[in-house]
């Protein structure tokens, strides 16, 4: 589980992420050591945040075992040769899902955010499942989307951006700021806290 979103100010967009990765081991959810995944990207033009699944199994005909493919190295490959993430790299995503039905446990989700041009900004929704696929393209009145631990969806709900929207770097201050401090409290009060590490962002103008 993570914590990611994507916030609309007037003059650009603020992403923002978690890097803690967490792995099942029986049936409960614990940090797991060997990875701290990449949950951010920036692209010319463009920045995403991905939630929910962070690998996935691919099964490739031509070989008996199953690989395990890591998000980050799906984007960044397709990023060093396209510098885009475009309607084509949801369908590979979605191909590969489709190999191994492992891969119906939990999806693969998307935040991107786009400069359409100077002043005018995009952010859209895409979920990625084992034999589905979910695009949602946000209005000029949606000021963010977040994905992720529910409890923290929760209290970014309550938080009033509007105010801090008039600039991008007052609001990757606030929501950055916010942010660490929820992981600091649901440290201290859950038994295992799925949001962590320390917080990324960055401001696409």
């Amino acid at each position: 589980m993570s914590f990611t979103g994507i916030f609309k100010a007037k003059d650009g967009l603020v992403a923002l992420a978690d890097s803690k990765g967490s792995i099942e081991m029986n049936g409960k959810l614990r940090e797991d050591p060997s990875r701290n995944p990449q949950k951010l990207f920036a692209f010319p033009n463009g920045v995403a945040v991905t939630y929910g699944a962070n690998q996935i199994l691919v099964q490739n005909p031509n070989q008996i075992f199953t690989g395990k493919v890591l998000i980050e190295d799906l984007v960044n490959e397709y990023l060093a040769k396209h510098h885009t993430l475009d309607s084509n790299f949801f369908q590979s995503v979605l191909i590969k899902m489709g190999t191994n039905p492992s891969n119906k446990k939990e999806p693969v989700q998307f935040i991107v955010g786009r400069k359409i041009w100077a002043g005018e900004y995009r952010i859209e929704f895409h979920r990625i499942g084992y034999d589905y696929y979910v695009e949602k393209i946000g209005s000029n009145t949606d000021y963010c989307f977040t994905g992720g631990n529910e409890l923290y969806k929760q209290a970014f709900d309550q938080f009033e951006f509007i105010s801090c929207a008039t600039s991008a770097d007052i609001l990757r201050k606030y929501v950055a700021g916010k942010l660490q401090q929820l992981i600091d409290m649901y440290d201290e009060i859950l038994p295992y806290n799925s949001v962590g590490g320390s917080v990324k962002s960055y401001i696409l103008r």
